[in-house]
C-alpha cells in the first residue's frame, strides 16, 4: 500500500533573509528600541530605592516586560528572516510563544499590576485611629494545611502560585492540543487533524488558524476585556502621586484592540497585503510596546522630576535652617499661626505670600506635624501611598511625649512593649506590611534591640507560663467583638494590644528614650524631601484652581468651558 503524499507544503525550500527596505526598518526599529528599553530598565534597576518605584516592586513589572519584548523581538525579525526557518519550524516557534510565552508575560504583568489594588487598599488603615495596623491572629495548621501556608503568604508571593497553576494548566492545554493536530507533525496525531487545502498559500492559513489556537485567543479576550476593564474600574478613583494609576490604566486601555485586530487581520481577507509586511501579531505587540511606555519610560522620567524636587526641597531647607535658623526658631510658631487658616484643616495657609518657598522647610513641616498632622497622615496614605512614614512619627512622638520621668521597672516595661509595637508594626521587614526605609546599620541597631521579643510575639508563641509576655484573655464585649467574631480569632488593633500584654523578658541595656532618634530623623528628611513637597504643592494647586473657578464665574463662557476640559484630562493624572 503506497504511503500518503505529503502536502508540498512540507517540503518547501527555506528562503534567504530578506533584507530590502522593510526589513531593514524592521531591524534597525527593533535594535533601537530594544536598546533604549534595556538602559530604562538599568536605570530603574540602579535606582529601585526610590520611593516611586520601591512601592511598585518592579521586580515583578520588569520580569513581565522581558518576558513580552523576548516575544516582540521575534515579530519584528518574522519579515526579514522569517522564511529561513523551515516552515514547520517557523510556525511552530509562533504556535508556543503564542500559546505559553506570551500568556506567561501577560498573567505576571497584570500580576504586577494587581499590586497597585492591593496597596491603595491596604494604605487606607493609615487613614484609620493611630496609624497602627490591624494584625491578624494567624491561621491555626499552618504547618500542616496548604491552605493555611497559601493564607499566610505575602502577596506577590501569593499571586505567584495562582500565576504557576494558571501556567500549568496552559502548558498543559498547549502542548495536548499540539500533539493532537497533525498539521504541524504529519506522522503522527488525530486523524482529520492534517491540512486540506491543495496550493501552499492556503495551507500556509491553515497552520496559522485552527482550534488549537482558540485557547490563547480566549486567554487574550478574558485578560484584555474582561480582567482589565475590571482594574480600570476599580483604579479609577484612586488618585496617586507615583503615576501608578496612569501606568495601570494606560496600559489596560492600550490593549484593548489587541485581540479584536488579531483575528480580523487573520479572517479577514482585506488584510492579506497588509499582513505581507505587518503580520497579524504585531497588532498584539502594538500593545507591548505601550506596555513598556507605561511601565519602564513613565517611571524614568517621574524618578527624573522625583529628584528634581527633592533637590528643590533640600535646598530651601538648607537655605532657610541655616541662613535663618535663630530667627525662626524665635518667632516660627507665631509666624506659622498667624498665617493659619481654617480651610482644609490646615494650619499653615501655603498661599501665604511672604512665607515663599520656606514652606519647604523642616520648620514648616514640624509644625505640621505638632499641630494637626491629619491632612498630611491622609494624603501620604491616599496618594502617595506612604502613610507608614506619618504614623511613625506620629506614633514615635507620642510614645516619647509619654515617657515617665525617674521611671520605675514596670514602668520601662510598659515602655518597651510600646516600643515592641512601634518597630513590629512599622520597621520590622518580617511583621510590618509596608516597613519603613531606614538605613542599613539603624535596622540593625533596632534589631538587636527588638527582634528577638518581636519573634515572640509574631511567630509561633506560646501562651503559657513560660513565656515572656502575660496576656489578659479578658474578652470584649461579653467574648464576642463588634464583628461578631470571638476575641481569640479576630482583628486586634495593635495598639489595644499593647494596653493588654506586658513585656516580661529581658530588655537590652541600649533601649532607652532616644531608641527612635536616628530612624526618626532620617524618616523625617525622607517625608520633607518627598511626600511634603508634593503635600504643598497640591493644595497650592487646588487654592489656585479654586479661586481661578470663582473668578471665571463671572468671565466669559468660553474660558469657563476651557477650565472644564483642562480639570476634566488633569483629573485623569
Amino acid at each position: 500500500m503506497a504511503e500518503p503524499t505529503l502536502p508540498a507544503l512540507y517540503s518547501l525550500p527555506q528562503s534567504p533573509p530578506n533584507f530590502d527596505k522593510v526589513g531593514t526598518f524592521y531591524i534597525a526599529f527593533c535594535a533601537t528600541w530594544t536598546f533604549l528599553l534595556l538602559s530604562g530598565m538599568v536605570f530603574l534597576v540602579i535606582n529601585r530605592r526610590n520611593p516611586i518605584l520601591k512601592i511598585r516592586g518592579i521586580g515583578l513589572s520588569l520580569t513581565a516586560i522581558l518576558f513580552l519584548h523576548a516575544y516582540w523581538i521575534l515579530a519584528q525579525i518574522t519579515y526579514p528572516i522569517g522564511l529561513t526557518l523551515p516552515v514547520l519550524a517557523a510556525y511552530d516557534v509562533q504556535y508556543f510563544f503564542m500559546g505559553i510565552w506570551f500568556p506567561l508575560g501577560v498573567a505576571v504583568f497584570h500580576a504586577s499590576n494587581t499590586r497597585f489594588l492591593y496597596v491603595a487598599k491596604m494604605q487606607k488603615q493609615y487613614t484609620k485611629s493611630n496609624g497602627l495596623r490591624k494584625k491578624k491572629s494567624g491561621c491555626n495548621g499552618a504547618d500542616s494545611s496548604w491552605l493555611c501556608r497559601l493564607r499566610n503568604m505575602d502577596y506577590t508571593k501569593r499571586i505567584l502560585v495562582y500565576i504557576g497553576l494558571g501556567i500549568i494548566l496552559q502548558v498543559l492545554l498547549t502542548v495536548g492540543m499540539w500533539l493532537a493536530c497533525s498539521k504541524y507533525h504529519p506522522s503522527f496525531g488525530l486523524p482529520g487533524t492534517g491540512l486540506t487545502s491543495s496550493t501552499i498559500a492556503e495551507q500556509m492559513i491553515e497552520l496559522s488558524r485552527g482550534w488549537e489556537w482558540w485557547p490563547s485567543a480566549l486567554w487574550q479576550v478574558i485578560w484584555t476585556w474582561i480582567i482589565a476593564p475590571i482594574m480600570i474600574y476599580k483604579a479609577w478613583g484612586i488618585r496617586d502621586t507615583l503615576g501608578w494609576r496612569v501606568q495601570t490604566i494606560g496600559c489596560c486601555l492600550s490593549n484593548l484592540h489587541a485581540t479584536p485586530m488579531w483575528l480580523i487581520s487573520m479572517y479577514v481577507p482585506a488584510f492579506t497585503p497588509v499582513n505581507v509586511y505587518f503580520s497579524p501579531s504585531e497588532w498584539i505587540h502594538l500593545s507591548v510596546m505601550m506596555f513598556e511606555v507605561f511601565t519602564v519610560f513613565v517611571p524614568c522620567w517621574l524618578v527624573v522630576r522625583h529628584h528634581i524636587m527633592r533637590k528643590r526641597a533640600a535646598d530651601s531647607n538648607a537655605k532657610w535652617e541655616s541662613a535663618s535658623q535663630s530667627t525662626l526658631r524665635a518667632s516660627g510658631s507665631l509666624e506659622w499661626k498667624s498665617a493659619s487658616a481654617v480651610e482644609k484643616g490646615l494650619t499653615i495657609d501655603v498661599l501665604h505670600k511672604e512665607l515663599g518657598d520656606r514652606l519647604f522647610t523642616m520648620s514648616a513641616l514640624d509644625h505640621v506635624l505638632n499641630e494637626n498632622p491629619r491632612p498630611l497622615q491622609d494624603f501620604s496614605a491616599l496618594r502617595d501611598f506612604s502613610g507608614e512614614n506619618i504614623a511613625f512619627l506620629t506614633n514615635v512622638t507620642a510614645w516619647k511625649s509619654a515617657w515617665p520621668l525617674g521611671a520605675t521597672e514596670d514602668q520601662i516595661r510598659d515602655a518597651f512593649t510600646r516600643a515592641l509595637v512601634i518597630y513590629t508594626d512599622f520597621i520590622s521587614p518580617r511583621d510590618a506590611e509596608f516597613p519603613i526605609n531606614v538605613a542599613s546599620k539603624d535596622l540593625k541597631y533596632l534589631e538587636d534591640i527588638f527582634e528577638r521579643p518581636a519573634r515572640i510575639v509574631c511567630g509561633e508563641a506560646r501562651v503559657d507560663s513560660a513565656t515572656p509576655f502575660a496576656v489578659d484573655k479578658q474578652p470584649r464585649n461579653g467574648g464576642v467583638d463588634s464583628d461578631g467574631t470571638s476575641s481569640d480569632d479576630s482583628w486586634i488593633e495593635l495598639g489595644e494590644m499593647a494596653g493588654r500584654i506586658q513585656y516580661a523578658g529581658e530588655i537590652s541595656s541600649a533601649f532607652d528614650v532616644s531608641v527612635f532618634d536616628r530612624a526618626q530623623a532620617h524618616i523625617k528628611y525622607l517625608v520633607l524631601t518627598n511626600t511634603w513637597p508634593k503635600f504643598v504643592t497640591e493644595i497650592q494647586q487646588q487654592r489656585r484652581s479654586e479661586e481661578s473657578e470663582r473668578s471665571g464665574n463671572t468671565g466669559r463662557s468660553g474660558s469657563t468651558i476651557g477650565g472644564r476640559v483642562t480639570k476634566a484630562i488633569q483629573s485623569l493624572f
